[in-house]
């Protein structure tokens, strides 16, 4: 089986989640392939088995180059086990959790109807004001007092993936 990984990230966070993804398959006896949709062009998508595309959210919205990939190969995986995923800070928050799924995952595959994605999978992203543009850090900022709340410090970098729930994920795209 050949597996293609497809991702767009901002700041690295869905990367390192789609490399973590490209090991367990590998362990699993599937030929993967990862891209970064922002640095390499994907021509034809024939040869793969397993599609997962996925992205990053910020404001509301999936990278452009994973949302350019899908409208230009629906009808492609339309004929192929395809998964989507995101990493978003609103899968960190229970309250926000479901309508996460409903806007950044469930809203696009209706998008492209054609696909009917297997899995769908929301993930928590990282917070570090290092990585970011100004434009970004006043983001951050304005929800910082929510983010307080909950204990978290926004100087300091956060990670809100969640290893284990990736991994059973990935494994489970695979049945």
């Amino acid at each position: 089986m050949k597996a293609l990984i497809a991702y767009g990230t901002r700041y690295g966070s869905t990367t390192d989640i789609a490399n973590k993804m490209g090991e367990i398959l590998t362990e699993e006896g599937i030929d993967v392939k990862i891209v970064n949709l922002a640095e390499e062009k994907i021509d034809d998508v024939s040869n793969y088995d397993l599609i997962i595309i996925g992205s990053s959210i910020k404001i509301g919205s999936w990278t452009k180059k994973s949302l350019e990939f899908l409208e230009r190969f629906e009808s492609d995986l339309s004929k192929k086990k395809t998964a989507f995923f995101v990493s978003c800070l609103d899968a960190n928050d229970p309250k926000k959790c479901k309508e996460a799924r409903e806007n950044y995952l469930e809203k696009v595959a209706k998008k492209y109807p054609s696909i009917r994605p297997y899995k769908l999978g929301l993930f928590g992203g990282v917070i570090d004001m290092k990585k970011y543009g100004f434009g970004t850090k006043l983001m951050v900022k304005a929800l910082s007092k929510n983010l307080e709340k909950q204990g978290i410090d926004i100087n300091k970098s956060n990670d809100f993936r969640n290893w284990e729930e990736i991994q059973n994920w990935t494994r489970e795209v695979l049945i």
